[in-house]
């Protein structure tokens, strides 16, 4: 096996790991969400809420593991050409950032009144989009090693899921400066909504540079 492909080998097992733990920051935030929107007291489910939180935290630590050791083994990935490969690392590493500042954000948000379960509903329909795009963009990511020739079909289903996911993020605004009056609850789910939007943009970003990896 010649040097490049052994090298190119090695750094898609390693974005494989990461895609794995992205997943799984992804998931568990989904999971804070369900527990955070059934409760009526946010005091009272603190602790679960924490627990579920700690989870991520470790989570971004093994990803942030996994980002240096491919940097520090794979330096001399760019002589190689592969340096797109190493670019797609530091990509997915930034995407684990937003579940983390959505879950802070979250436990600030105290829902009320009529428009509450709507604004629940709003916010589920979001978080399911998300999770699906990132079960698609781990699939994709595997697939650059075990079935190269899936990873476009991949990355159009990633590109489709973004347009609804920026449908459904407009209609959830739409709903927010018509129902809600309050405005620190409505700028602090606004913004809580605008972190989801921008973790979609990155998985879009990253399946844009995938195409460039299997076309070039």
């Amino acid at each position: 096996m010649s040097s490049n492909r052994k090298i190119k080998e090695e750094i898609i097992s390693l974005l494989i790991e990461h895609s794995r733990v992205l997943y799984s920051v992804i998931s568990d935030m989904g999971v804070f969400f369900t527990t955070w929107s059934i409760s009526e007291d946010f005091k009272a489910n603190k602790k679960s809420l924490e627990k579920k939180k700690s989870k991520m935290q470790l989570s971004e630590e093994e990803g942030d593991e996994l980002k240096i050791r491919l940097i520090q083994n794979f330096s001399e990935a760019e002589a190689f050409n592969l340096g797109d490969y190493v670019a797609l690392a530091l990509k997915m590493d930034n995407v684990i950032n937003y579940p983390l500042e959505f879950v802070d954000m979250l436990t600030k948000i105290s829902l009320t009144g009529k428009s509450a379960d709507k604004i629940k509903k709003n916010y589920h329909k979001l978080i399911n989009q998300i999770m699906e795009m990132a079960g698609i963009l781990k699939i994709a990511i595997k697939n650059l090693r075990d079935n190269p020739d899936k990873v476009f079909d991949n990355t159009t289903t990633i590109h489709e899921l973004e347009s609804e996911i920026d449908k459904t993020y407009r209609q959830f605004l739409e709903f927010l400066y018509s129902n809600v009056e309050d405005i620190r609850i409505l700028l602090r789910i606004r913004d809580s909504i605008v972190l989801l939007e921008q973790l979609a943009d990155r998985i879009h970003d990253i399946a844009d540079l995938m195409r460039v990896l299997i076309y070039s």
